[in-house]
Order: structure tokens, then sequence, then C-alpha cells
């Protein structure tokens, strides 16, 4: 009895070690845009047709000829629209505690930027074969416009294996903008590294 007593005594103060907690924390490179440039509005404002009240003929008149239909209007724009979502996940990762820390000091049209530049970045590292992006910029070659929680990107730029690559991207921030609601992008052609210094983009951090 003292025996097996003593067995367990020494199991239970034998020191288990803890669980190694997964490693999925993610760099994110946050470039703020340089100058608070006056940004056109993007929304676009949808026109409801009043209603008529018609009254019934005495007479019946002749039906007008049939008009030709206006051409529908083409279907996609070319993007590719997401549907999952990351930047709240990465925001929330300990090892991007001082992002987190740092987010409510911004102006909440900074917050959307910034919120919609981690999820293009997540985007295109999740579903982009062979890319690893590395920095993002959203108004390379045209501003940002952001109207409330939706974000238009036209004129961006993401860096992955030292080139610069275009890109324009659409996102949707939820209400706590702590999280992306709906997102889509298209990714463009290369950069000639040319025109990398008209557009302040550099090949490394350094």
């Amino acid at each position: 009895m003292h025996g097996l007593l003593l067995a367990a005594i020494f199991w239970l103060s034998v020191p288990k070690p803890l669980p190694v907690p997964p490693s999925g924390a993610i760099i994110v490179d946050l470039i703020p845009e340089a100058e608070a440039a006056a940004r056109p509005a993007a929304a676009a404002k949808m026109l409801s047709a009043p209603s008529l009240e018609i009254e019934p003929l005495a007479e019946p008149v002749e039906e007008p000829e049939p008009q030709e239909a206006p051409p529908a209007p083409e279907q996609g724009n070319g993007m590719i629209a997401a549907t999952e979502f990351y930047a709240a996940s990465i925001l929330s990762d300990p090892a991007n505690s001082e992002v987190r820390e740092n987010f409510p000091l911004l102006a909440n049209e900074e917050q959307v930027i910034q919120l919609c530049n981690i999820e293009a970045l997540e985007q295109l590292r999740e579903t982009e074969p062979g890319e690893a992006p590395d920095a993002l910029v959203g108004y390379a070659f045209d501003s940002i416009d952001v109207t409330g929680l939706d974000l238009a990107a036209d004129g961006g730029a993401f860096r992955s294996h030292g080139q610069w690559r275009h890109i324009r991207y659409r996102c949707v921030v939820a209400s706590d903008i702590r999280s992306v609601a709906a997102f889509e992008y298209a990714v463009g052609e290369l950069v000639p590294e040319s025109e990398w210094g008209a557009h302040f983009l550099n090949g490394t951090d350094e």
C-alpha cells in the first residue's frame, strides 16, 4: 500500500508539459496613407421612379410598337469574391497584440482602410498560388475611396517575391470595425520596375 501511495504521490508531483499553442502568428505590414487627400465620393445612388396612377381609358387605343429592350448589364466584374474572411482572426492573434491595441487610436476611416488591407494581404496568401505578399499599398496608382464602412481601391499594388503587382479590391467592414463582411479582388499585371520610384514602391523594406 505504501509503495502504491508513494508512486501515486510521485506521479502527481511530476510537472506535466503544457500544450504548445499552434504557430499561426502573422506579421502584418500596415502602410498608412502618406497624405490625407480628399477622396471622391464612390457610393452609387439608387434612383427610384415615381409611381403613376393610370386611369382606365374610355376607348381602346392602338398599342405602341414594341421598343427594343435595353442591353442587360454585364454580369460579373472580373473580381474574385471571398467566401472566408481572415482579418478578425489576425487581429485577435496574440502575436499581433500591438496592432490590435493601436487600432482604436486611428480614425474610423483609417481603421477601415487598415482592416481591408489586412484582409487583402491574407486573401492573397490563402487563395493565390505562388504568391507570398509581404506589403500592400492600396493607393499606389489611385486614391482609396471610403464611404462609411465600404472601401474601393482601384489602384492598389502588392509586393511578392520582391516584385510589385497591380491589384484592385472592394471591401465591406462590419459595424464594429473589427471584422470584414464582404471582400472581392482582382490581381493585375506586374508593375515595371521603372515605375516603382514614382509610386513610392520599394523592392525591400531596407
